[in-house]
């Protein structure tokens, strides 16, 4: 059972990390919006090494963003369940 999800959670990372960050930050204000916000710290780094290393034809080029997309891609998530979490209680 967990590693079908740790599985998932691989597989599912890299994607849906990119639509969360592109999603979640126009929607949120305030905090909300600086938590949404905070694992682009390590992507750009990240993104920029890849790209450095895809121009130097190295075949392990997308590995670094691979092994840190399903992180923030969890992160996220559970951001946006908490956010979601938050905004039920006050109505």
């Amino acid at each position: 059972m967990s590693d079908t999800l740790f599985d998932i959670l691989l597989m599912a990372g890299p994607p849906g990390y990119l639509i969360l960050q592109a999603v979640l930050p126009p929607f949120y204000r305030g905090g909300w919006r600086k938590a949404a916000l905070v694992p682009l710290i390590a992507t750009v780094p990240i993104a920029l090494w890849c790209l450095v290393a895809f121009t130097q034809e190295s075949n392990l080029w997308p590995l670094p963003f691979l092994f840190y997309a399903p992180l923030a891609f969890a992160y996220l998530t559970a951001l946006a369940l908490l956010h979601g979490m938050v905004r039920l209680a006050r109505a």
